[in-house]
């Protein structure tokens, strides 16, 4: 390891900065070293905005790819090496605001049934009664759960921020099964070893299989779930600024976007729990 990625290290640990994001300053870092051949600390400021000319037109990335590249250079810059990195020409976004494929809630019991490994099984219940994004169901611990008073801690979720969300009977229910089955000591959904999580890559194709034997042919993702129950909460009448606290969004106006998305949706009942009631693991 050189003195300077230790150093970029160093500064992102003392920032708070999450693994996510420290991982991803080091890639465009190491990314921007190969491309010149030299350490990001030697380059003039013409050379860093050719390389983002050279992001958009060679490599074709996308602008918020290339602005991450632009914010781990600016990381260094500011905090590692203490100057000041010029001005840097980035043409705006043009993304195209798209609607995610919406789930019905027949469509989510659906994929719950098909799913055929039980740990999976589990993790997509979680993710539709709850609302908690793959990230935080790998961050689950035993000790965050409490039967008791039918709510989940959610640790550092995005943003860092902790919350609490909903543990409605269809999820304990499920989750009584599992704990006869895998007995978990610490991580909730565990792989081969009971302290690591499952890998999310395992959630992610275990959703879509489940979709495709459910014949369902939208695209769906892990992050589905999540959709759906903010969407069927709304519909079942949950209040915005409710269902704010419980999605962990920092902004009302994220929220806000789903009061749009189910003006598409020709439903007014079957939330989470009415659909979650009678649910058991797969045999």
């Amino acid at each position: 390891m050189t003195p300077l990625r230790q150093k970029v290290i160093d500064q992102m640990t003392l920032q708070g900065l999450s693994a996510a994001t420290q991982k991803s300053y080091l890639y465009q870092l190491k990314e921007v070293a190969k491309y010149f051949h030299l350490s990001p600390d030697e380059l003039s400021d013409t050379e860093i905005q050719s390389y983002l000319l050279y992001l958009i037109r060679d490599r074709h990335w996308s602008w918020s790819s290339c602005r991450q590249a632009l914010h781990a250079l600016n990381f260094l810059y500011r905090h590692v090496l203490n100057k000041t990195l010029g001005q840097m020409a980035l043409p705006h976004s043009n993304k195209k605001q798209k609607i995610p494929d919406l789930l019905y809630p027949d469509e989510v019991l659906n994929i719950i049934r098909e799913c055929s490994h039980s740990k999976a099984h589990a993790a997509i219940v979680i993710a539709y009664s709850t609302s908690m994004r793959i990230s935080e169901i790998n961050a689950l611990r035993v000790g965050d759960l409490d039967g008791e008073h039918n709510c989940i801690k959610v640790r550092q979720g995005k943003g860092s921020r902790d919350r609490y969300v909903l543990s409605p009977e269809g999820l304990k229910s499920v989750l009584r099964h599992y704990w006869k089955e895998y007995k978990p000591t610490d991580v909730v959904i565990y792989g081969l070893d009971k302290h690591r999580a499952l890998h999310s890559k395992y959630l992610r194709l275990e959703v879509k299989a489940a979709a495709r034997r459910a014949g369902i042919t939208k695209t769906v993702r892990f992050h589905s779930l999540r959709h759906a129950f903010a969407c069927h909460q709304l519909l079942a009448g949950m209040p915005l600024p409710r269902l704010q606290t419980l999605l962990g969004h920092s902004q009302l106006q994220t929220t806000f976007r789903y009061l749009q998305w189910i003006a598409m949706m020709d439903l007014r009942s079957n939330i989470s729990e009415d659909l979650l009631r009678d649910l058991r693991s797969p045999s």
